[in-house]
């Protein structure tokens, strides 16, 4: 502990400003036991009860190195060491820390940390029927570290011997019980906790769940808030909220002895570029033991190759920054590249099969809709098509008379219909080929289930209705399709993959290229995405039409095929 303290602070180890301002802090405060006004202490015997606690009984789970013991880096020892050595001066079994927010990059083992300081806890606090809880947002996420914990009681003989274990809860000395809990449970009542570990707090929405485990320690000489977590997508959530009043409390503008803050992150304000591996040990302490530099570079090469989102997952996951939407989804020159320009699917000798997604506005506006064929692994072509009223077009040409609309009349597949409002018995018209006229039904042959083998077009639910009863009574399937993130995100990113890897055949449309430009991309905190309308600086409905028919495609390929595994953690990056 103290050699990784002295080479955080002469340099000779790479640390992050904020990680040396916590041992400076340390250091400071080891120079004030004593004082009147600072009643603890820093008890070396004490703190090297827990760590040789974890090193004797606790065994790694995973991997390569399952089974073997858990001897704690240089950097897990300077944490623990802290967490567990400061006690009051007048008994050792009141610790100083009841607070403990610790951020790091992904890969450097945060679940197994946090698992072994509450087994430790379990057994050396000496604490009756002690409560030890592992919360997250959803219960998926609260079981990682309480998962981990479970593996490690089942591989460590010695643990074996003190605890009993199945997969909804954990029982161990004294009555103590260690369980999952999420902020979806049916109660969070009648808690008295020795322990609330918060896991992935950047996926915390508010601070609700947070605040009912701290206010349950009261009864408890030695409570902890522990919420560990990598940066995340949202830079106004709980998770930042904490990160910066850890920060001030190291910057010395408010005061906290309670709380032990850690957070290794590259100095991106003090000119650390994402792609610099020398920065990369800043927020990754593990570097080389849980994690390697050949997969950090890896990861890198990749966000360089592909860009726009895949550079802000790297910031996120790998420099554990707090990164906000892209302005810019895809790069210009990566959506216009030649294989993406090209359309090398004919569909025009053969009935192939194929995906729509309708886009439709209110009447006003623009509808657009957009036509995918080919084969999600190989490429998929699209065709996109779009409707507009006469008098929008005037409205926007007032304003603005630079606008891309100045040029509508050279973009074969933009329909401007007379008057003020869409007539939707034009898009009927083009998709199943019945129109109505003179108050009776019409058909004209040339229409796309003439040309298409039309497996189904997705729609949203909002505004959509009167045409959609039209197309399903001229016996074209049509399906709902949500706008919110649990359908929008994955058929997002197979439509971002597609495009970065060339495979998006989109026959270089200008229009729908003006609206890539428009995108502005929405994360949520668990990295899902979706583009926002309300955000987005110009239309954006034939990207949001292309996406909904990549999702048709994907959900129509689901339905039919067994899934292929490998390809959907392709796509979604992990």
């Amino acid at each position: 502990m103290w050699d990784y303290v002295e080479g955080v602070l002469d340099e000779s180890i790479i640390a992050g400003k904020y990680v040396k301002k916590a041992y400076e802090r340390f250091t400071n405060d080891l120079e004030r036991v004593g004082d009147d006004d600072f009643p603890w202490v820093f008890d070396v015997e004490v703190a090297a009860k827990y760590i040789t606690f974890i090193e004797t009984v606790c065994v790694h789970t995973r991997g390569e190195w399952a089974g073997k013991k858990f001897i704690l880096s240089d950097w897990q020892v300077a944490f623990i060491g802290q967490l567990f050595g400061w006690v009051h001066k007048d008994d050792v079994k009141k610790r100083r820390f009841t607070t403990a927010h610790f951020f790091v990059a992904r890969k450097s083992g945060k679940s197994q940390l946090a698992a072994a300081i509450i087994l430790a806890m379990a057994v050396l606090d000496d604490d009756g029927a002690g409560q030890f809880v592992t919360a997250a947002t959803k219960r998926d996420q609260a079981k990682e570290v309480f998962d981990e914990i479970r593996r490690c009681v089942k591989r460590s003989p010695a643990l074996g011997k003190r605890f009993t274990a199945n997969r909804q809860e954990i029982h161990g000395p004294k009555d103590c019980i260690i369980k999952p809990l999420s902020s979806d449970a049916n109660t969070l009542d009648g808690l008295s906790l020795n322990i609330g570990c918060v896991d992935e707090m950047h996926a915390m929405k508010d601070g609700e769940l947070y605040r009912v485990l701290a206010s349950s320690m009261g009864s408890r000489k030695s409570p902890l808030m522990l919420a560990i977590s990598t940066a995340g997508f949202v830079l106004d959530g709980v998770a930042t909220e904490f990160v910066n009043g850890g920060k001030k409390v190291l910057d010395g503008t408010v005061k906290n002895d309670n709380l032990l803050f850690l957070c290794y992150e590259i100095d991106k304000d003090d000119g650390d570029e994402w792609d610099d591996p020398e920065a990369w040990k800043k927020a990754n302490p593990g570097l080389g033991a849980s994690i390697s530099m050949d997969y950090l570079q890896k990861q890198c090469n990749n966000a360089k190759l592909y860009g726009g989102r895949t550079i802000t997952e790297f910031m996120v996951k790998h420099c554990n920054l707090f990164v906000g939407a892209q302005d810019i989804w895809i790069e210009d020159d990566l959506w216009m590249c030649e294989s993406n320009i090209k359309q090398p699917i004919d569909t025009s000798s053969e009935k192939v099969d194929a995906y729509i997604g309708l886009d439709l506005a209110a009447t006003d506006d623009m509808t657009a809709f957009s036509v995918a064929v080919g084969d999600p692994q190989t490429g998929v072509q699209l065709s996109n098509y779009y409707f507009l009223p006469e008098r929008a077009v005037q409205r926007r040409l007032e304003r603005d008379e630079t606008h891309i609309y100045s040029h509508i009349d050279d973009y074969k597949n933009v329909i401007v219909t007379p008057g003020n409002v869409t007539d939707y018995n034009v898009i009927r018209k083009m998709i199943s080929g019945h129109y109505v006229m003179d108050g009776k039904v019409q058909y004209d042959p040339n229409n796309l289930s003439e040309k298409y083998n039309i497996k189904g077009v997705a729609y949203d639910r909002w505004n959509s209705l009167s045409l959609i009863r039209d197309l399903e009574g001229d016996g074209v399937p049509c399906d709902p399709f949500g706008q919110g993130y649990a359908s929008m995100s994955f058929p997002s990113k197979f439509y971002e993959k597609l495009a970065l890897e060339g495979k998006l055949h989109h026959g270089g449309d200008e229009v729908l290229r003006w609206m890539m430009g428009n995108v502005f991309l929405k994360l949520d905190p668990s990295g899902n995405i979706k583009v926002d309308k309300s955000k987005s600086g110009d239309k954006i409905d034939g990207v949001v039409a292309a996406i909904m028919a990549i999702g048709e495609m994907l959900t129509f390929e689901e339905e039919e095929v067994a899934p292929n595994f490998e390809f959907f953690m392709s796509v979604v990056g992990m």
